[in-house]
């Protein structure tokens, strides 16, 4: 058997809990979003369509494959998914079957932004909890 089987390094142990908190975070808005009260929930609804959920949600996802894969800078990685999400809807514009719309591609940006701000507020969190480590 090789040596590095069985052997859990504290970077790896650190990988899976940001994974395991980004997967509860998740997992915690969609339960808020569903066992919210009816009025709210008719608002939300109402005004965004189940499309721009979707896309909110697959770039969301997206993007955190991408930086967790390529390991490139959280900037870096953003910009090239969004400009990903720009060559999908002028893709869309010149097929015949589909239709470029703005409102997908804000919903991109939003669930790029979304993973932007809750991946930044994590980094931000455990350096603040390293410095008050070393003092």
């Amino acid at each position: 058997m090789p040596p590095y089987f069985g052997k859990c390094t504290k970077n790896t142990s650190m990988k899976s809990r940001y994974h395991l908190s980004i997967l509860a975070i998740i997992v915690l808005l969609f339960f808020c979003l569903y066992f919210s009260s009816n009025d709210f929930r008719r608002v939300v609804f109402r005004s965004t369509e189940i499309d721009s959920i979707g896309h909110i949600i697959s770039f969301f996802c997206l993007t955190w494959v991408l930086h967790s894969i390529l390991k490139l800078p959280l900037f870096n990685t953003m910009l090239t998914v969004a400009f990903y999400g720009v060559l999908t809807e002028l893709g869309q514009y010149y097929l015949g079957f589909r239709s470029a719309q703005v409102s997908d591609f804000i919903s991109d940006l939003i669930g790029i932004a979304l993973f932007g701000i809750i991946r930044w507020s994590i980094l931000m969190y455990r350096n603040r909890s390293s410095n008050k480590a070393v003092k």
